[in-house]
């Protein structure tokens, strides 16, 4: 089948809304994308992670193994897929794909009400550290989160180099801490005087162990948020893989050491599981220090959990925004940076509001962790799905990488969430509150897309530079495509094959190029037969006037190159399509 030749975007064509661009740019790196990924997550590392250890040391360490497994193969899976489709909307972008419209708004909403619950659980015990070194603060807890939500977000607000050395600072004080900790106390551990014997391997059976295990999924959650970060660095398709795999690396093994270490010092098993911060009692060791004075090494690694899952949820809703999903408000950027202020602010703000409920609500925090962990576990589920779909069908796309573990990691990783939804459903006693709260919010994002942005929605610029040739393979690849459409060219078949309330997702007025950004490719559209392999030739109309001679100038370049014919360019579909495509079915014999 012939490949058809893609040109290369224009500069002009290529300004992505991004919220990380100061006036002085940063030229990214994969020691970045690692630097970013640790400041997202580390903080788990630090807190919470402990009260699994009621379910006994055994029970909780193979959890925390299990999970690691789950993460690394969702990990390397993602890699790959932001190797082949750097789309920065995360679960959504690849479930809009594979699973449809519906599902992929499900999906991008969920994983961004993650993030917000994750920022409010984790503001909330920054203030709890604070108090217990300053108990006068207690009655300023308020003025304590809003403050810290001001210097989160005005970190990203000012963007560029300043905001991603702060980062890599945040990110290095973090694990270094980590590290102090783990190497400094090696040798005081002693895993038979305080991990509680044979007594404490294993407490309240396979009940308690189902109970306790979504919490080991606090040493790694947020990894998965660095696929959100494709606009904003540069050769994201070699960028994020390279660090978002080294860092889930680096995070295995600090999750190993801080495990190990902690269960391992005085005053050992049972009482650290119920300590608010379970490595307070290593850094008095450490450092001859009063618990009040070594809360505050936990500090640096708490809030730059918090900037990070902000930046996670305000990406997240600038795509969401970018295709009228949401308000289309919400992907306006600030002039100074080209940050989008109004998702930053509006996430933030309805966070901030969940602190006041979570502060006054008795034992809520672990419904909004429950509710967290089962929103999550729905789109590592729906990733999942998306990358086997597009690995078994669609083989002829580019990949930078390539997972080791192949289908086999991603179905590992699948079970893995589906038994963590089980759990969370089944076997925590909240009364079923966790499940009520969740299909609650599912009911009312289920409304407002079949009431207001189902007929609303469209290709933001982004899908159309990234995911629009996955759509056209799915599209050519299905069986009434070339049943019902045959003959027709692809802008027409995709028009014909959208049903009424979304046919309007294709109006869209600008030439679009399937291409990467560095320079042209070659695509082939799977599973296409007969008049499908022909090339495309381009489409004539009003909506693309003026439009082609300059992106095809800029395709061919000045090189000194052979001068070959310009090879056709695919175009997204247009009114002109429908109008085309509508005389051909009114003069077609039935």
């Amino acid at each position: 089948m012939p490949a058809v030749k893609v040109a290369p975007l224009g500069r002009g064509f290529l300004r992505q809304l991004s919220n990380l661009r100061g006036p002085n740019t940063h030229q990214h790196s994969s020691f970045d994308m690692w630097a970013l990924g640790i400041t997202i997550v580390i903080g788990g590392q630090y807190f919470s992670w402990n009260r699994g250890l009621v379910a006994g040391t055994l029970s909780c360490g193979m959890s925390m193994v299990i999970t690691g497994l789950a993460y690394l193969c969702l990990t390397l899976s993602m890699s790959e897929m932001t190797s082949m489709l750097p789309f920065a909307g995360g679960a959504y972008g690849l479930a809009r794909c594979t699973l449809g419209f519906y599902v992929g708004f499900l999906m991008g909403c969920c994983e961004a009400i993650e993030y917000i619950m994750y920022v409010t659980c984790s503001v909330v015990q920054l203030g709890r550290m604070l108090t217990t070194k300053w108990p006068e603060l207690v009655m300023w807890q308020f003025g304590v989160w809003f403050v810290t939500y001001v210097l989160a977000c005005g970190g990203l607000l000012v963007g560029g180099r300043v905001f991603w050395r702060w980062n890599a600072f945040l990110a290095l004080t973090s694990i270094g801490i980590l590290m102090v900790f783990c190497i400094g106390l090696a040798g005081q551990v002693d895993l038979e005087a305080n991990a509680g014997g044979r007594d404490y391997l294993v407490i309240g059976g396979a009940m308690e162990f189902m109970k306790s295990f979504p919490l080991s999924a606090w040493f790694f959650v947020g990894i998965e948020a660095l696929n959100t970060m494709s606009n904003e660095v540069h050769d994201p398709k070699v960028t994020i893989p390279r660090g978002q795999i080294v860092c889930m690396l680096t995070l295995l093994v600090t999750a190993a050491s801080v495990f190990v270490v902690t269960i391992g010092l005085p005053p050992g098993m049972p009482a650290v599981s119920t300590e608010l911060m379970p490595l307070n009692a290593g850094f008095v060791m450490l450092f001859d220090v009063t618990a009040k004075t070594a809360t505050l090494l936990s500090i640096p690694a708490t809030f730059a959990t918090i900037q990070g899952f902000i930046l996670a949820y305000a990406n997240i809703v600038t795509a969401l925004a970018s295709s009228k999903l949401l308000p289309h408000v919400l992907h306006r950027s600030w002039n100074g940076c080209g940050a989008p202020l109004y998702a930053i602010v509006g996430g933030s703000v309805l966070s901030f509001g969940l602190c006041f409920v979570d502060y006054y609500v008795d034992h809520l925090d672990g419904i909004m962790f429950n509710v967290c962990m089962l929103f999550a576990s729905i789109a590592y589920t729906a990733q999942c799905i998306g990358y086997i779909y597009l690995k078994r069908k669609y083989t002829r796309f580019d990949r930078g990488f390539q997972s080791p573990f192949g289908v086999a990691g991603a179905i590992v990783s699948m079970l893995v969430w589906i038994f963590t939804m089980i759990s969370i459903v089944g076997f925590q006693d909240d009364h079923e509150v966790s499940l009520i709260v969740a299909t609650s919010i599912v009911v009312v994002l289920t409304l407002y897309y079949h009431c207001v942005a189902k007929y609303r929605q469209t290709f933001s610029e982004d899908e159309r530079r990234v995911l629009f040739p996955v759509h056209v393979a799915i599209l050519n690849s299905t069986p009434q495509t070339h049943r019902v459409l045959r003959g027709h060219t692809v802008s027409e078949r995709m028009v014909m094959n959208f049903n009424p309330s979304l046919q309007k997702l294709m109006f869209i007025p600008t030439t679009l190029h399937l291409s990467t950004i560095r320079s042209a490719t070659s695509i082939h559209a799977p599973g296409s037969k007969g008049d499908e392999e022909r090339e495309l030739p381009p489409l004539s109309g009003p909506a693309q006037n003026g439009t082609s001679s300059s992106f095809r100038r800029s395709g061919d370049g000045n090189s000194g190159c052979s001068r070959e014919p310009t090879p056709p360019i695919i175009r997204a579909p247009t009114e002109w399509d429908l109008q085309l495509s509508s005389r051909r079915g009114s003069t077609d014999p039935e």
